[in-house]
């Protein structure tokens, strides 16, 4: 039987050699520079709300955003 940390390292190199790689990527930099700064209890809700939208089919595509965002 795995470990989680085993099960967690499958999962991101599983993502590490896909299409949201560059995305993995820069969240892993992002925490990484934390040094010790630990996301606040809200933080954490708003992730699992950004989480739960997700499973929830509650998106839109980057090109969509930036419509959306005069970009």
């Amino acid at each position: 039987m795995k470990s989680s940390q085993e099960d967690l390292l499958d999962k991101v190199s599983f993502i590490a050699s896909g299409p949201n790689r560059d995305l993995l990527c820069q969240f892993v930099e992002f925490l990484y520079e934390r040094e010790g700064e630990y996301f606040s209890p809200e933080d954490l809700a708003a992730i699992q709300e950004g989480l739960a939208q997700i499973e929830r089919g509650e998106t839109i595509s980057w090109e969509e955003l930036k419509r959306e965002l005069g970009w």
